[in-house]
């Protein structure tokens, strides 16, 4: 196995190595956000994020949960030079406990994000 280097460059879209290197970092952003105590619990998992392909589901008890993971997802994320896009993330919030007619869909903001 070769040594560690530093790619300063980046890579083309498009290039047979970008998507590969992509999931590589991308799976170790969800590697770690698995580790944050939060999510639901369905059977005996604990569950706090899905992804499927480059779109990534945070799953919390409450808003506040999900601000916060949606924070320690972006730090995390930018460690392996990963940046979210603003412009296509969205929120939903959907409450068991109330009718459906109390679901909100809409804007609220974390940091610099408007969702």
């Amino acid at each position: 196995m070769s040594s560690f280097f530093e790619n300063k460059t980046g890579l083309k879209q498009g290039d047979s190595l970008s998507q590969i290197l992509f999931n590589l970092a991308l799976q170790k952003v969800i590697q770690s956000i698995k580790m944050v105590p939060s999510g639901i619990k369905i059977g005996k998992e604990q569950l706090n994020v899905l992804a499927y392909e480059d779109g990534i589901v945070l799953i919390g008890k409450n808003e506040i949960e999900i601000r916060k993971l949606f924070v320690e997802m972006e730090n995390i994320a930018r460690k392996f030079g990963l940046q979210i896009n603003q412009e296509k993330t969205k929120y939903m919030i959907v409450e068991r406990k109330n009718s459906l007619k109390k679901n909100k869909i809409g804007h609220f903001k974390i940091k610099n994000y408007k969702f």
